[in-house]
């Protein structure tokens, strides 16, 4: 494997007299002390799907001795992986729990005089899936400082994966994500064959709305609306599609050279938009007046380069307009990502990053990497309401990290949160409030851990030994499976044994003290994911199952987690839907407006009769 590029250098420094021009950052660590606070949402350009790791979802977890729900066996001291004995810990760290045995999978009860966010004790009669209290945080050494990581991770047989190595650990990362797809994003000269106006509209076709009030459907039982068939590859065997959006009218989904758009009442295609080349990143957004960005080759060559942003009307099927990315004469799709907040759209890549308004016109600031080390420089961009930043200094192997709510128009930072030393890899969750998954001395995320307007830590969520999904891959808007809002984190837990079959559960933890305060379950041969909030209750997907199609739901958070159907999908569909559905879920459903669209990013040429048959399918009520 060749050597990873060196790390970004600091961008130059400097306030800009007019942002309107093309400037470089005026500084990736100065806060700008006159712009305001606020809040972006969550989520993060589409990535290529990664295999989950181990015991992870489609892979129960092996029980304990006696069962779920059984007391597990203390570890003897000093045993393999046993946290040694530690003195009163720092900020945000849990204690040491007392000895003594609680279910499986609970936590134990605090000491006393436990710091600040130690997990409570959870709800009388909670069952799988609250989390055990975690111990000393994984290798910590005496005498290490308050809100400091380990700087390595030394799993056992089972773990979550061996941690990031040396230096070259995060781009490591990247590089396996993406290197089952680098060549077909690369390549961009495949395209589809007869692909026009090759959609599929299911059932029989209802013109008109089939929503309820306030994005509720109007009835139960739903209906497939529509099936986006995956392109031909007429070279290679993999290809990757990143982009997938919902308004009101339309379900737009990425596809080869570029987007198609389906009337999302009529299940039928409304337009094409053709690009200049394949699609390298796309927003994960779009805007209320359904404008998204995407950064596309700049021609249909192999060897074109990812150097071209565009921003398209979703409802009007159009692109409204594009400009080559100053400094990206060596971009390609690895490392690539972008973003839109507070009407700003923000690309980066390997050596640099670029911020437009999305209306157009010059780049309002840019970075550019150089070949030193020690610099500072964005590693992705969060948006939603505001535009958000994790920003990497120092080496790739001893980084410090810092998130960021950036000032839109200059690039400073208004608002930053110092990530504990030894963390190897941030995603942004949330910015209203502020939560963030965090790698510690691993590229996968270890924990969640939210924080408060005055930049301090207030909460962490261990996510423990493969106990929860999370859905997060390497970039920084890429944890798929994890919702939030102003009183709680939302995690789905991993598949384990139910009565008869394989289930789940969404947590609920407290967002200023991360303890569980309840669940509610999938229910018996199902899976459960978060999805997004909607009139204060969370709603959920509960996958198919293999003769049973998915099911919408609305959790009540004011009920401890009471769920109601909102929507049935029709069981003849359950076999494409689950090939869809039931990969990784790394790209998350969309539910907008009493419809609800899934969707995938990666296709592939070998792949069996069922996955990548269809790019996204639609569901509607009757």
């Amino acid at each position: 494997m060749s050597q990873p590029p060196p790390p970004p250098g600091q961008p130059p420094r400097g306030d800009s007299p007019d942002p309107e021009k093309s400037e470089e950052s005026p500084g990736l660590e100065k806060k700008d002390s006159g712009a305001g606070q606020s809040s972006p949402s969550q989520g993060e350009t589409p990535q290529q799907p990664a295999q989950p790791p181990s015991g992870g979802f489609g892979a129960p977890p092996q029980p304990p001795a006696g069962g779920y729900g059984y007391p597990q066996q203390q570890q003897p001291s000093g045993g393999f992986g046993a946290p040694p004995s530690q003195p009163p810990g720092g900020y945000g760290y849990p204690q040491q729990p007392p000895g003594g045995g609680g279910g499986y999978a609970y936590p134990q009860q605090p000491p006393q005089g436990a710091g600040y966010g130690y997990p409570q004790q959870p709800p009388q009669g909670a069952g799988y899936g609250y989390p055990q209290q975690p111990g000393q945080p994984y290798g910590q050494p005496y005498g290490q400082g308050p809100g400091m990581y380990p700087t390595a991770a030394p799993y056992g047989p089972g773990g979550p994966g061996a941690p990031g190595g040396g230096g070259n650990g995060k781009v490591i990362a990247i590089v396996a994500a993406a290197v089952a797809v680098v060549v077909a994003v690369v390549t961009v000269g495949i395209f589809l064959l007869n692909q026009d106006d090759n959609t599929e509209a299911g059932g029989e076709k209802k013109t008109g709305t089939n929503d309820g009030g306030g994005g509720k459907p109007a009835s139960t039982e739903g209906r497939e609306l529509f099936k986006i068939p995956s392109p031909k590859l007429s070279e290679e065997d993999t290809a990757s599609v990143p982009g997938a959006w919902a308004t009101d009218k339309i379900f737009a989904k990425s596809t080869l050279g570029g987007i198609i758009g389906m009337d999302a009442a009529s299940g039928k295609q409304a337009w094409k938009i053709s690009l200049d080349g394949q699609i390298c990143a796309a927003s994960r957004q779009s805007t209320d007046d359904g404008k998204a960005a995407v950064v596309v080759a700049e021609t249909k060559s192999s060897r074109a380069k990812c150097n071209q942003l565009a921003v398209v009307d979703l409802n009007e099927g159009k692109k409204v307009w594009q400009d080559k990315m100053p400094n990206s004469e060596a971009a390609t799709s690895l490392g690539m990502s972008m973003s839109i907040g507070k009407d700003v759209v923000a690309a980066k890549w390997i050596g640099g990053s670029v911020a437009y308004k999305l209306s157009g016109g010059a780049p309002l600031w840019k970075t550019q990497g150089t070949t030193g080390t020690g610099g500072c420089d964005h590693e992705g961009f969060a948006g939603g309401k505001e535009l958000m930043a994790v920003v990497q200094c120092g080496s790739y192997g001893d980084p410090d990290l810092k998130v960021q709510k950036l000032n839109p128009k200059t690039g400073k930072a208004n608002w930053e949160f110092d990530v504990p030393k030894g963390v190897q890899t941030a995603r942004i969750v949330s910015a209203d409030p502020v939560v963030i998954a965090v790698g510690a001395g691993s590229s996968s995320a270890t924990d969640v851990m939210t924080v408060g307007e005055d930049e301090k830590l207030k909460a962490k969520i261990s996510l423990g030994d493969n106990k929860y999904e999370p859905g997060c891959s390497t970039g920084v808007e890429s944890c798929a499976s994890v919702v939030v809002d102003q009183d709680y984190v939302y995690l789905p837990s991993a598949r384990h044994q139910g009565d008869s079959a394989s289930t789940n559960e969404i947590i609920a933890f407290d967002i200023n003290t991360g303890s569980p305060k309840w669940k509610s379950d999938a229910g018996e041969r199902r899976t459960i994911v978060p999805v997004g909030m909607q009139d204060g209750k969370l709603i959920a997907y509960k996958k198919p199952t293999y003769d049973a199609g998915g099911q919408v739901v609305a959790v009540d958070p004011g009920a401890q987690g009471k769920q109601e159907l909102y929507m049935r999908n029709p069981d003849d569909s359950a076999e494409d839907e689950n090939n869809i559905a039931g990969i990784t879920m790394r790209e998350p459903p969309i539910y907008k407006n009493g419809r609800f669209f899934i969707h995938q990013t990666l296709i592939s040429k070998r792949s069996s009769t069922s996955y990548g048959k269809y790019l996204g399918i639609g569901f509607g009520a009757e």
